[in-house]
């Protein structure tokens, strides 16, 4: 099963259940940060997200039910060995994700870029991102998604393979250096008036590249 099969189960009804308040990229976001950050403690999780209370005990019950995580005393949550497994295929397609004041080349004020290695094949015209970002964050002028691809040695934007170098210099080297982008690398931003729902839609938008996997 690949790591994203595994997410969207997580974010589906279990024993007659209604459906969790929480979506699969609520899931992924929270993997990454607990993977990142063990032992992360459930305060410091919802703070960091857009969930409330209640919406953030449910996943981490689910993630704990599923054996992905443990708690670690009054710690935190730290990874169990089969949550680890799944961070590790995780980070291999998506190594990185930064918060970055990239201006005027997104719409709204905070976004938060992943860099998704050799997805860029799977970027056509970045549409398909830009309204699942808008959907998972509350509607059209709550959030949105910039989709780019490195492409001979350029970071453009597709469809028309724009070189954003031409016009936006410094969020183009700000995303090449901070994310270490390379040719077939594809970098989606997600963008949003918090930069917690920036980060979430940004998830929502990249796992739309891994679909059929």
């Amino acid at each position: 099963m690949s790591w994203l099969k595994e997410i969207v189960n997580l974010a589906q009804p279990a024993g007659g259940r209604v459906s969790p308040s929480f979506r699969p990229h609520h899931a992924a976001v929270a993997i990454i940060m607990i993977g990142r950050e063990q032992p992360l403690g459930r305060y410091e999780l919802r703070d960091t997200m857009t969930l409330g209370e209640g919406s953030t005990r449910t996943l981490l019950k689910r993630l704990t039910e599923a054996g992905y995580i443990t708690a670690e005393g009054k710690q935190g949550q730290t990874l169990t060995p089969k949550g680890q497994n799944i961070f590790d295929e995780m980070i291999v397609d998506i190594p990185l994700g930064l918060s970055l004041e990239l201006g005027s080349l997104v719409v709204h004020e905070h976004s938060f870029a992943y860099l998704v290695k050799k997805k860029a094949l799977f970027v056509n015209d970045g549409i398909r991102q830009r309204d699942e970002a808008i959907i998972q964050g509350g509607g059209y002028g709550q959030a949105g998604a910039t989709s780019l691809i490195q492409k001979n040695g350029l970071l453009v934007m597709p469809p028309d393979d724009f070189n954003i170098l031409t016009e936006y210099e410094r969020e183009a080297l700000l995303i090449m250096e901070s994310l270490r982008v390379e040719e077939n690398d594809a970098v989606i931003i997600g963008s949003a008036e918090s930069v917690n729902l920036a980060r979430e839609v940004s998830m929502a938008a990249v796992l739309t590249l891994f679909d059929g996997e």
